[in-house]
Parts: C-alpha cells; structure tokens; sequence
C-alpha cells in the first residue's frame, strides 16, 4: 500500500475517532459541566503533547522569531484554545451531537470566504457556487426554528467558526512568513501553552475539585483529551506530509456522518428527512470549494487548513 492510502486510511480513523469522541463527549456533559471538561480536556492532552513534542522529539522553543510571527501565534493559540474549545463545548452541551458537527463543519467554507480580506485572495466562481450550495443546506437542516435552548448554541459556534476560520488563514499566513520552517509540532503545543494554560489555571482556581463523577466519565474525559488534542494535532501534521490540506479536509467533512450514525445508537438522536438532505447539500458544497482549491494549487505544494 503507498503512502497516499495509508494517509487516507490514517485520515478516516482519525476523524472516526474524533467523531466517537465527540459523541461520547455528550454523555459526559449530561453529567459534567461544559468548562470542567474542557480545562480538563486541555490539562490532559496538553501535557502529553507536550511531553511528545519536547521529549520524544526533542523539539527546541523558537528563539529570533519577529513580533509579527509571536503575534500570529499568540492569537491562533488564543483563538483555538481559549476561544474555541471552549465555545464548541458550550455549544455540544446545548445541541444535539449531530447538528453540532454539521455546523462546526462550516469552518472550511468561513475560511474560505474570510480568505479574501486576511490573505487577498480571491475565490473562484466554483467556490463562491460552492459556499452557495453549502448555505443553501442550513435552511433545509433547520427548517424548524430551533428552541431558545439550542439557539444559544448556535450562537456558540458560531462565535466558535468565525474564531477557528481566523486561525485557519492566520496559520497559512504563518507558514508563508517563515517558510516553513517551524515544526507544526512545536507551533501546535506552543499555541497550547498560550492559549490553554490560561484555561487551565482559571479551573483549578475556580472548579477544584473538578465535578466529575464516576470512573466511566473519567474515562471519556481522558479518551477524549488524547484523540482530540494529543493525536489529534500530531496525526493531522503527520498527514499533511502526504496529502495536502484541501484533500484532508474533504474526508474531514465525513465527521457530520459518522457522528449521526453513532449518535443513533448511543444517544438516541435521529435525523430527519430535510435535516439529511441539508447535510447532503453542505457535504456538496465542500467538496465542490475543495475541489477548485485543488486545481489552483496543483503542483504547488500549497495546501488550505484543515476544516
């Protein structure tokens, strides 16, 4: 088997296990408050992949880097650890599992559109189609209004998205400053450190002892920790070795699918017709923006952040 297939096959175990994580992440915060498991979540995975980084790898802290380079780091580690983990788990707490990944996936299309005023650049008439037929799902997903209750999850990740999407365009303006030439690796866990440990110390000074019950919700809590932040950000880097990001983030779209097929079983949600054919169209208009992505940067060695 070449590489390419194992990366693809690395990649669909990958999202699997996020999306499994995810679902099992549900069941806990019936039990746990949202930012107890959350600080948690980073606590743990934080200092495995610190412990990988810097002592398995035996990566080195950048020194010489210019104040513009700190600042793009700065803020990616705020915006996806102090900003997003947080809101997104807020956001799973008041939603069902499903509706949660289908907007979270809306990242890759934000992204995209947030693109033309951080990097000047312009989209294709494929793409903007694309976004077009992606937006066009959430009237068919969310033919209802959801409930108060739910509302204020959305408005969650939607706080959550715009937040990721900035760092989505922020990293590749990163990579294009300093060519490359910092390790993802030490980018991710730095990024942590900046953005998580304020996270981190705010629950031990405010939720100690965390209140979490039971050994099954320890369990997950950890499970968690280590499939989303420590192999989640080691394997997503590894796997952008052999693929680029745009086709990475099409099998990552495959998240809203496997997180209603777990989701069924395990917690009783199930999705209806228009909410299946709203995925159905998001799924359409993803792959049709990644697609476009793709013939742009052929041969360029160019990727676009993960979704």
């Amino acid at each position: 088997m070449n590489r390419r297939l194992i990366a693809i096959a690395q990649t669909s175990i990958l999202i699997f296990g996020t999306s499994f994580a995810g679902v099992l992440a549900k069941l806990v915060l019936r039990d746990v408050p949202p930012f107890t498991f959350v600080w948690l979540q980073i606590a743990i995975g934080g200092s495995l992949l610190t412990l990988y980084t810097f002592g398995l790898r035996r990566e080195r802290l950048p020194t010489g880097l210019s104040r513009e380079v700190w600042g793009l780091i700065i803020w990616i580690g705020i915006a996806n650890f102090t900003l997003v983990r947080v809101l997104f788990m807020f956001s799973l707490a008041c939603l069902p599992a499903t509706t949660n990944t289908y907007l979270v996936n809306f990242v890759g299309i934000v992204t995209m559109l947030m693109s033309v005023f951080l990097l000047q650049e312009r989209p294709s008439v494929f793409q903007i189609l694309g976004a077009a037929i992606a937006f066009s799902g959430l009237r068919l997903f969310f033919i209802k209004t959801p409930p108060p209750s739910e509302l204020n999850g959305v408005i969650f990740v939607v706080i959550g998205v715009l937040a990721l999407a900035s760092t989505n365009n922020l990293a590749r303006k990163l990579a294009i400053i300093t060519g490359n030439s910092l390790s993802n690796n030490l980018i991710s866990t730095v990024a942590l450190w900046i953005g998580g440990i304020p996270v981190v110390l705010f629950g031990l000074l405010t939720d100690w002892p965390p209140a979490v019950s039971g050994w099954t919700n320890w369990g997950i809590i950890v499970l968690s920790a280590v499939v989303t932040v420590t192999i989640g950000l080691t394997a997503w880097n590894f796997i952008l070795r052999t693929l680029r990001s745009y086709e990475a983030s099409i099998l990552a779209t495959s998240s809203v699918i496997y997180t209603a097929l777990l989701a069924a079983p395990i917690l009783g949600e199930r999705l209806s017709q228009p909410q299946m054919a709203g995925i159905g169209l998001m799924l359409a208009g993803l792959s049709l923006v990644q697609i476009r992505r793709s013939l742009r940067s052929k041969g360029t060695g160019i990727g676009f952040d993960p979704v």
